[in-house]
């Protein structure tokens, strides 16, 4: 079926005179041949031909190697219309190459099937430079006071409680009550994710 689909495509959208058949150009062949795949859940069929087109395959590159990247950040790395980039992407989350995270206003995008759901959470909290910060300095600091947390981050009590009530609705901290005092922090698995992802040979640490 999927060759009739496709040589049905190729013919419908030639010029009558099929001498001129040649001359259809490869990127609409390759275009059907991609959709094809994907309408009849060809799996690697799908992957093969939506990555046989250079623009993307940069892309699903791009995001390979800069795990969790939103939309616009992706758009200015790459110098990418923002149509383009729609188009490509889409097409890659479509047939499962690339999975689309939700982050607060932003959606991020990794490489399907190689993150966990604690993976992306964490990524995509590095990406944001106060989390970023917080998260590493509890990495290295496995218990730390909110006083001293906010002291060395040279953030107010204010903004630092702000930001630890969000991070503690995703789970990425835990907060416990000593005496008077409030200390913070990380669970076992999300301590061994930072430890990972904060040393990335990009690096995702506050690059959005």
């Amino acid at each position: 079926m999927l060759v009739f689909f496709v040589s049905y495509l190729v013919f419908t959208c030639a010029p009558y005179n099929h001498s001129q058949l040649l001359k259809i150009p490869k990127l609409q062949v390759a275009e059907g041949v991609a959709f094809a795949s994907v309408f009849f859940n060809r799996g690697d069929c799908a992957a093969m031909a939506l990555l046989n087109q250079t623009t993307r395959m940069t892309v699903f590159n791009f995001v390979k190697e800069n795990p969790g990247l939103h939309f616009r950040a992706i758009a200015d790395s790459l110098n990418v219309p923002i149509g383009v980039l729609q188009y490509h992407l889409g097409l890659l989350v479509k047939a499962g190459l690339v999975s689309v995270y939700p982050n607060g206003r932003y959606k991020r995008y990794f490489e399907s099937h190689k993150f966990t759901e604690v993976e992306m959470k964490v990524v995509s909290a590095l990406r944001h430079k106060t989390p970023c910060m917080i998260l590493i300095a509890l990495l290295r600091k496995p218990r730390i006071s909110h006083g001293d947390l906010a002291e060395q981050l040279e953030i107010s009590s204010q903004a630092l409680s702000w930001q630890m009530k969000e991070m503690e609705k995703m789970n990425l901290v835990r907060r416990s009550i000593e005496g008077l005092g409030v200390k913070y922090s990380l669970e076992e698995a999300i301590r061994t994710t930072v430890n990972q992802y904060s040393k990335l040979p990009n690096g995702v640490a506050g690059k959005i």
